[in-house]
């Protein structure tokens, strides 16, 4: 690697894909370049895999606890101090950049780690007995509990890939199985018409 790309990418960075090309820098160079291409590859998965999910857990919500579901004492109490605290911010943030506060806004500016997080144990009896009310293509044998391990995977997976981390360590097809899995339990239809838009496959077989 030139001195110019080592103070670009950090020797710290690189030494991964250094190890795993046995200290070949042509090499390690290609292996972090199919590293940024196969995690592109998977951004179109993750993307409707976080729209799914929070399109229709935040529409579950506001049937429990009404179409202003943000302002709602009984919700602020499930979701905590904590919860509650995103909840407005979230709202007052809206309101102070004159937008007005509805469900499709509020559905969208809160963090995907702020609709994992609609699946801790603490909300299972509220909203989610059974699951099947919020998501109808649900499988039989998918609760709760594994429900959330598979979100917490993607999340995972996701952040990685958003602060450029190296992914080529894990196990991607197990990886891509689990993303595409998470689409089906939502809707069979959408992961259908996603699939053939990814290139994870493709690129798996590419790698250096």
């Amino acid at each position: 690697m030139t001195p110019g790309l080592e103070r670009i990418i950090s020797a710290e960075r690189f030494a991964p894909y250094l190890l795993a090309a046995g200290f070949d820098p042509k090499r390690a160079l290609e292996l972090y370049l199919w590293n940024m291409r196969v995690s592109a590859a998977f951004l179109p998965m993750i993307c409707v895999s976080e729209v799914s999910v929070r399109n229709l857990t935040a529409h579950h919500i506001a049937r429990v606890f009404g179409s202003d579901w943000w302002r709602d004492q009984p919700f602020h109490v499930l979701v905590g101090g904590k919860g509650k605290s995103i909840v407005l911010n979230t709202a007052k943030n809206l309101a102070n950049n004159a937008r007005p506060v509805t469900h499709g806004r509020m559905t969208a500016a809160l963090t995907f780690g702020f609709w994992v997080n609609m699946f801790l144990p603490r909300c299972e009896a509220a909203l989610w007995t059974p699951l099947s009310d919020a998501f109808p293509e649900m499988p039989s044998d998918v609760d709760c509990r594994r429900l959330l391990t598979r979100l917490l995977h993607m999340q995972s997976l996701r952040n990685r890939i958003g602060h450029h981390e190296p992914i080529f360590q894990r196990n991607l097809m197990q990886d891509y199985a689990d993303c595409l899995g998470l689409v089906r339990w939502m809707s069979a239809e959408k992961a259908a018409w996603i699939r053939p838009h990814c290139d994870v496959l493709r690129l798996m077989r590419e790698k250096p």
